[in-house]
């Protein structure tokens, strides 16, 4: 009753584990499905934000920031997916709505219960979330996705609908969910019936099996079950039926085997004695006469150490009771070891000696010897291959650390923001890679006339700090120069000294551009030929790694320098100003110094275009930036505010001050004498606006609108003149300057 009640509780709880697994699938399908459809929406968000945001060549400026193009935009969506799309800006105020919900144009959106939009504003991260409005029936599923101006800057967000898949999705779990349960429920009578079925032919089986047994227990040898079913139970009867025939046919078949065994230990290729309690040799078989050197006649009947010589696994002799055979013949447990048996001819065949007592009552032994010879030389070979192994993984090890230093060496010089911090690591980590070795990097100039040492290291400097691109044999052929004892190669004429002493020049080349060279001094090159070659490897590693963080050091520098200076005058650009200006005033507020302004506009810049031309106009402008260079001091930022303006930001400096170099500007200017293409350009003169913190304003705004209006001031006036400190106060301040615009000056 036991095993049925078993049965059934296995086959219910497969039925039940069905419904279960299928449960878990069905949950977990759920979610997966949900997530799907969220991933599905944000990468639709994420497309409709890239469109939003992106400025054609054609159009003054993105989708974003044009309010009539942008509604358009919305309702061309809507109207294709039939979904809810909102635009909102970086303060969630509706921009663009969907048609009907032109209303909320303007308006602040305030349907995310937990602040997704806010969040995502934030941080970038998109987010779903239920739209919680008490103006629809049906919860909408929306996917909240940031909108980027520039890189890193958040300026709005797409809230797009995902409703419809998430629907779709939710639909194929529930009929999947069906589906398990209907297969649950047929699982769970099926097992029912399986379990009734296969109970009732298990009590039938049984009552046949316990029949059986019962008359042979009653001694009964002729006793059949007689049971032809093709079930297990028909297989349990014959087999009893097959074992009581086999009962009486027992005593032969162990004849038989014994003559088996017989055959199995002339045959097997172990030698196998029997040994008396004595010490006697019995009988052996013909692998153990061959391993001894002799006829089994004359080992039969033998003592056994008259025939059969063992030596130590070295060769040397055993001392008294020590051999395998004497150590179990006088303890009578089993005792193994390698031995080395020496035969007639005086050879030594190593083996494994093994001894097991025999149960019986006069004792005795059987030996087992295994030849191991051919064991001992392949253990040989793998000790001598062992040994290279071991070299090949030190080389292999040293490779590894030496990558590892050059993976580090990599990171740390694409962590650099200057030359001097990637010459500064070059000049550290060289070492560890050629101990050793002295050497240098050197750069070559901008203008192409010159390359300088940038990084030693080392006890010797053998190579000029400063030379000519053709005093190195490496630039001269692209590609590395060695010279030394026992080389025909000349040597560089930049290495600076003659001693008997090996060099090296690689040159550091990227991105189509030879940038420098790596120079290496070897001091014992005379008793080191190979000195090239067994660095070889790691000199590519360095040299590549260093050449590619140059190169992108030096590209990472011209677009700094692209992006803050003026192409024309090569003056700061007004970001960069903006940008500085902000950072020095918090400074100077905090120590209480002040700061100046100085604004100045060249005089009817485009009559003077108009007249000449605009290349004597860019003339005149980088002239007039090239007095101000002159007169401005290392602290000061000298700009170019836009067209022919000027911006001159000087901290430490006062008001009064600021006049009177603004003063000492005027006339410089003045006093610039220009001609172009054999054409005398006249008198130049500009007219200037200065201001200062903290007497005309608390931020670069306010200082500025004070300079840019003492600059207006000094137009009015009739130009080429400086009004300094004029106020909001001050009853010219709302005055324009008459008749000036950008162009004209």
């Amino acid at each position: 009753m036991r095993i049925k009640t078993q049965i059934i509780a296995t086959l219910l709880s497969a039925a039940a584990l069905i419904g279960v697994v299928g449960a878990i699938a069905i949950f977990s399908q759920m979610s997966l499905t949900r997530s799907d459809a969220l991933a599905e929406a944000i990468s639709a968000g994420r497309q409709l934000a890239e469109a939003i945001a992106f400025k054609a060549a054609d159009a003054p400026r993105p989708v974003f920031e044009r309010p009539g193009a942008l509604r358009e935009f919305v309702t061309s969506q809507h109207s294709r997916s039939k979904r809810d799309l909102v635009v909102v800006d970086r303060g969630k105020i509706i921009l663009a709505d969907i048609p009907g919900e032109e209303r909320n144009v303007g308006t602040v959106f305030e349907h995310d219960r937990g602040n997704e939009v806010g969040r995502t504003l934030d941080d970038g991260e998109p987010r779903g979330f239920v739209e919680d409005s008490a103006d629809v029936s049906e919860a909408i599923n929306l996917v909240v996705v940031p909108v980027e101006g520039a890189p890193g800057e958040i300026v709005g967000a797409v809230l797009y609908e995902y409703t419809p898949l998430l629907q779709a999705a939710q639909d194929r779990t529930n009929t999947m969910l069906w589906l398990v349960g209907l297969s649950t429920v047929a699982a769970m009578l099926v097992a029912a019936l399986s379990a009734f079925l296969l109970l009732s032919r298990l009590g039938s089986g049984l009552a046949y099996l316990n029949r059986g047994i019962e008359a042979l227990a009653r001694g009964d040898a002729g006793a059949r079950i007689g049971l032809v079913s093709r079930d297990e139970f028909g297989q349990l009867a014959q087999g009893f039926d097959s074992m009581a025939s086999e009962l009486e046919s027992s005593r032969l078949q162990l004849i038989d085997q014994k003559a088996y065994i017989e055959d199995i230990v002339r045959t097997v290729a172990e030698g196998i004695a029997v040994i008396d309690g004595e010490g006697w040799v019995v009988s052996v078989n013909p692998a153990a006469a061959d391993l001894a050197g002799r006829h089994a006649s004359r080992i039969e009947g033998q003592e056994w150490h008259s025939i059969l010589d063992m030596r130590s696994a070295s060769g040397d002799k055993l001392a008294p009771g020590t051999s395998p055979v004497e150590l179990t013949l006088a303890t009578g447990r089993r005792h193994q070891g390698e031995v080395r048996l020496v035969r007639p001819d005086g050879s030594q065949l190593p083996v494994i000696a093994s001894c097991n007592p025999l149960n019986r009552a006069d004792g005795g032994i059987v030996l087992t010897l295994s030849d191991i010879s051919e064991l001992r030389s392949a253990e040989r070979a793998v000790n001598d291959r062992a040994e290279e192994l071991a070299v090949l993984n030190r080389e292999l090890k040293q490779t590894s650390e030496a990558t590892n230093r050059l993976v580090k060496l990599g990171e740390l010089l694409q962590a650099c923001v200057t030359f001097q911090e990637a010459f500064s690591v070059v000049g550290s980590a060289m070492p560890d890679f050629f101990g050793g070795l002295s050497g240098s990097v050197h750069l070559t100039s901008a203008s192409r006339n010159l390359v300088e040492e940038m990084a030693h290291w080392g006890e010797i400097r053998s190579s000029v700090g400063q030379f000519a691109p053709e005093d190195c044999w490496a630039l001269r052929r692209g590609q590395e120069h060695a010279a030394g004892p026992g080389m025909l190669t000349p040597r560089c004429n930049h290495i600076s000294e003659n001693g008997g002493r090996g060099y090296l020049c690689v040159p550091l080349a990227a991105q189509g551009e030879t940038l420098g060279i790596v120079h290496l001094c070897e001091p014992n090159a005379a008793d080191r030929p190979d000195w090239v070659s067994q660095r070889q490897q790691v000199l590519r590693g360095v040299v590549d790694t260093l050449a590619l963080a140059l190169a992108n050091l030096r590209l990472r520098e011209t677009l700094r320098q692209q992006s803050i200076r003026d192409p024309n005058t090569g003056l700061y650009n007004r970001r960069y100003l903006e940008e500085t200006s902000s950072r020095e005033l918090r400074r100077l507020e905090r120590s209480g110094q002040p700061m100046a302004v100085i604004m100045l506009d060249v005089d009817h810049f485009k009559q003077f275009n108009d007249t000449f031309g605009h290349e004597a106009g860019d003339l005149v402008l980088k002239q007039v930036a090239s007095t101000l260079l002159d007169h401005a001091r290392e602290s000061d930022v000298v700009s170019r505010y836009g067209g022919e303006e000027f911006a001159v930001m000087m901290p430490g400096t006062s008001l009064v001050d600021a006049a009177e170099r603004a003063e000492a500007l005027r006339k410089a200017v003045k006093q610039l004498h220009l001609a172009h293409r054999g054409r005398t350009l006249g008198t130049i003169t500009a007219s200037f606006g200065v201001s200062a913190f903290p007497e005309l304003g608390s931020s670069w705004a306010e200082i500025v609108n004070a300079a840019d209006r003492s600059l207006y001031q000094a137009k009015a006036d009739g130009r080429d003149r400086v009004v300094a400190g004029l106020r909001k106060t001050d009853p010219d301040w709302d005055i324009p300057a008459p008749g000036r615009s950008a162009a004209e000056g």
